[in-house]
């Protein structure tokens, strides 16, 4: 089968961009080079600068889009218009959009699959800048209408879209996303004491590690590190890295409003290189997120053996493996008591040490990668199916 990739969104750029999305693309992508099926591949991606930091395979080609990156709309001009002629002239069989969208206007002999990873434009729209919601309500809707087969990011998020986009349940299959391999290498304890020294850590530190923006929880869980240090005299700082992404003020004026200047750390955007040494140098993950799609973070520091705190709605139970504390994220003073948790009890950090690699196996690439080139076969048999039946019926 001749299978279309649009992987418009995946980016190596430090900073938001590069963000969970983005590395779901670049992971399904590496792994697919190492277990393409019986299929070919052509990956429509932004520039040529991807393409030379992809990997070959004799059956998967590229092709670079030249649209700006920074500018959504010509991205999205170029998906729903230029797309579909690149799709008919490479004589795609299955198009497969990995975040959420898909063109409009494609050939009637190609199937097509869809990636949901979430629905906060309707859980939560207040969230979203208006432009993301009207471009969600707009698209992804007509998309998951579309498709002849979703997949979602959890268990959660294929609930989602049943019961606020009235999809049926039997259209869709869960697949969920990987964490990097590097995420299991153990980091020397020699190697993670320099790591705190050089970045003036050495009392420990609270990390989360995500995208600045509304959603996330931010601020309640600086409310929640002020109780930390008020009723348990804890002297850990809390680390918020990430890139800012939209609707980020509140957070700085936050941490003005506590006083917590000196204890509450934004180092920016971190790097893929990077990412592991945060995790395994922490003293404990937070992320209390108010929705998500599933998470990936939660699972990549349970993957590093670091105790995770998180919250107990949406899809982070599934992305916590049963094994991070899941409170109520509007629970200020339960998020401050399982930090604490989190930080002192030994029997509990030892759990975590001990399940990290189970959980790096729940989540691998050639499992997610497996299961999507299932759900290709599966979208090609019923449409196949569907055509027969409308030709059957043809007078």
């Amino acid at each position: 089968m001749r299978i279309g990739i649009n992987a418009q969104l995946l980016s190596f750029d430090q900073n938001y961009r590069n963000g969970g999305v983005s590395r779901y693309i670049r992971y399904l992508l590496t792994e697919l080079v190492r277990q393409p099926g019986n299929h070919e591949y052509t990956v429509f991606v932004n520039g040529p600068g991807v393409v030379e930091r992809l990997e070959t395979h004799p059956q998967i080609s590229y092709i670079s889009a030249p649209w700006p990156a920074t500018k959504p709309a010509v991205r999205v001009a170029w998906e729903q218009f230029t797309l579909p002629s690149l799709i008919r002239q490479k004589r795609i069989e299955l198009l497969h959009s990995p975040v959420n969208v898909l063109p409009t206007w494609l050939p009637a002999s190609c199937a097509t699959v869809v990636t949901l990873h979430d629905l906060a434009f309707l859980r939560f729209p207040h969230v979203l800048t208006r432009a993301k919601r009207l471009y969600h309500r707009t698209f992804t809707i007509r998309s998951l209408r579309q498709a002849t087969r979703i997949i979602t990011a959890s268990d959660s998020t294929r609930q989602d879209a049943h019961e606020l986009a009235s999809i049926p349940l039997d259209r869709m299959q869960t697949v969920y996303p990987c964490i990097d391999k590097r995420f299991s290498n153990v980091c020397e304890e020699e190697k993670l004491y320099a790591f705190r020294e050089q970045h003036q850590l050495s009392e420990g530190y609270i990390l989360y590690l995500g995208t600045l923006e509304p959603r996330k929880n931010i601020t309640a869980l600086i409310d929640a590190y002020a109780h930390l240090c008020q009723h348990y005299g804890r002297r850990e700082k809390l680390v918020l890295a990430g890139g800012k992404g939209w609707l980020y003020d509140a957070i700085f004026e936050k941490v003005q409003q506590l006083e917590l200047e000196t204890e509450v750390l934004f180092p920016g955007f971190v790097t893929d290189a990077e990412q592991a040494l945060w995790y395994q140098a922490a003293a404990a993950f937070a992320y209390p997120s108010l929705y998500e799609g599933f998470g990936i973070p939660v699972a990549e520091a349970l993957a590093c053996g670091v105790p995770v705190v998180t919250s107990n709605i949406s899809s982070l139970p599934e992305a916590g493996a049963n094994i991070a504390l899941c409170v109520d994220p509007h629970d200020i003073e339960a998020l401050a008591q399982a930090l604490h948790r989190a930080i002192t009890d030994q029997s509990y950090r030892e759990q975590c040490r001990g399940m990290a690699p189970s959980v790096a196996q729940r989540f691998s690439a050639s499992t997610m990668v497996g299961q999507t080139i299932a759900a290709y076969e599966k979208a090609a048999a019923v449409f196949q199916q569907h055509s027969q039946r409308r030709v059957s019926i043809v007078p």
